[in-house]
């Protein structure tokens, strides 16, 4: 029995030296291969050289592609900014030029054509003398002088004295036939700028077949981007419209698009696209002249209506405009009215000239009493022009939602009025309604800027875009007085 434990401890001693001789074959020590500095080195240098071609190829690669791609994912507008002229200056009449840019000079003589000035002075006998100062022109200078500034003495002409005679004319019936030729001739040129626009809309009938609505109104070429042609119109005609039709002076008809509407004035710009019209077309038509509607002394001016003043298109009609005065109020905004006692139809459209050919204002019949209203009558070009030129570059108005007027000076004498745009009411849902302005407030600034009538709250308005947060600075009637308050207002969008 012992010996058998003995070989039991003999051969566990045996397996645990086997067991000890194979853990020291596993952990056999494996020393690390030696770095060389000289492949690091080349290693380096190489990702460098890499690293290097891979950016030369893609800047080379963005440099060619980025222009391909800007214009795909941004398309460039290459339109000009429209910029309506209007012959305004600071005593509101009107001077144009002629073609050639140089100024015309009225009542020159044929003794002045040679480059003379005339004085004249007349004598208590009514006769009138004319001493010519003759002004040194080449020919006049000697060829081989020395100084061209040294002027030499000329022979004095001769007094020559000229007696001026009235002859009286009765007018005879060929003197009116000739009057009223040249008014037909000045509409007619006019009428280039002229177009009219077609609104069309698809219905169907009780028996399911399908016919066309057409609403019809004159239109008034504004100017040209490069890329189009932009016409203003009246919007309500072409409200529902499938598609809008313009047909220009010389008969062609071209599709119009929509570009934007100012729902105060029922007026819009669309666009027709120049790739499309014919050079026959662009050469028959011709962009609108603004005059001038400032003058104070406008009333009694003569002005013919053109478009469709009578209810038929291309008709005319002439008369005076016989008041300037009256004021439309409009949401921000108000514009000056000019009647006239031209008699047309209550659906009227088109524009008002003056016997220069330059339009005056944009017929509209909105707003009419009962009693005038077949009287033409029409918005005043210049309270129109800066709002135009914002609708014809498609920018939005800006929308507060007051109906304002000035504070006057008696008001603001007698009871202390702010001077500023007075809210006459405030539009129901409108940013300034949801931000606390009340009927009464006067409105001092808007933004950093200073607000003392209410033509200043729409020359502000006009250059402010949707969207944008503004404060807005009011003076309220308090318990003795009025006090400042100030509002943090989101502007809104007018036009659709």
């Amino acid at each position: 029995m012992g010996d058998i434990k003995e070989d039991i401890r003999n051969e566990n001693k045996q397996s645990a030296n086997s067991s000890e001789q194979n853990f020291e074959f596993i952990t056999e020590t494996i020393k690390e291969k030696p770095v060389s500095k000289r492949k690091v080195i080349l290693k380096t240098i190489f990702t460098c050289i890499l690293a290097l071609a891979f950016g030369a190829i893609a800047c080379f690669t963005f440099v060619s592609l980025y222009p391909v791609f800007n214009e795909w994912l941004h398309p460039v507008d290459d339109t000009k900014v429209v910029s309506l002229g209007q012959s305004d200056d600071e005593n509101g009449t009107e001077e144009v030029l002629p073609a050639d840019g140089k100024e015309e000079t009225d009542n020159v003589s044929p003794e002045d054509a040679d480059g003379t000035e005339t004085d004249t002075s007349g004598d208590e006998g009514g006769e009138q003398t004319d001493e010519s100062i003759t002004k040194d022109t080449p020919e006049d200078k000697p060829e081989n002088s020395e100084n061209s500034n040294v002027e030499e003495a000329l022979p004095a002409p001769e007094v020559i004295t000229q007696v001026v005679e009235t002859v009286e004319k009765d007018l005879e019936l060929d003197d009116y036939a000739q009057l009223y030729q040249q008014i037909s001739d000045v509409a007619a040129e006019a009428r280039r700028a002229v177009v009219t626009v077609t609104g069309v809309s698809a219905n169907k009938d009780w028996f399911m077949n399908v016919y066309e609505n057409k609403h019809t109104s004159a239109g008034l070429i504004l100017a040209e981007n490069g890329k189009e042609m932009l016409i203003l119109t009246k919007t309500s005609p072409l409200s529902g419209s499938d598609k809008i039709a313009v047909t220009f002076c010389d008969g062609a008809r071209y599709n119009a698009a929509m570009k934007k509407s100012d729902p105060n004035t029922d007026l819009s710009v669309i666009a027709v696209d120049l790739e499309d019209m014919s050079a026959e077309t662009k050469e028959a038509c011709k962009l609108a002249e603004l005059g001038s509607s400032k003058n104070s002394s406008i009333d009694g001016t003569p002005v013919i209506a053109v478009g469709d003043p009578l209810g038929a298109t291309e008709s005319m009609a002439v008369g005076q405009i016989t008041s300037h005065t009256i004021k439309r109020d409009m949401t921000d905004t108000n514009v000056s009215i000019l009647t006239t006692d031209i008699y047309g139809s209550s659906n009227a459209s088109g524009v008002i000239i003056n016997l220069a050919g330059r339009v005056l204002g944009i017929i509209t019949q909105d707003g009419a009493s009962m009693d005038a209203k077949n009287l033409i009558r029409g918005y005043a070009i210049s309270d129109m022009k800066d709002k135009l030129e914002k609708l014809s570059n498609g920018q939005e108005l800006a929308y507060l939602g007051i109906v304002g007027m000035d504070v006057t000076r008696e008001a603001a004498d007698e009871y202390g009025v702010p001077m500023g745009a007075y809210v006459k009411q405030v539009v129901i849902d409108s940013p300034a309604m949801e931000a606390g302005i009340q009927n009464g407030d006067v409105i001092v600034k808007l933004g950093t800027t200073d607000i003392t009538s209410f033509t200043d709250y729409k020359d502000a308005m006009l250059k402010c875009q949707p969207e944008d947060l503004m404060m807005v600075t009011v003076k309220r009637m308090g318990r003795d007085e009025y006090v400042e308050l100030s509002y943090e207002i989101t502007l809104g969008k007018l036009s659709r």
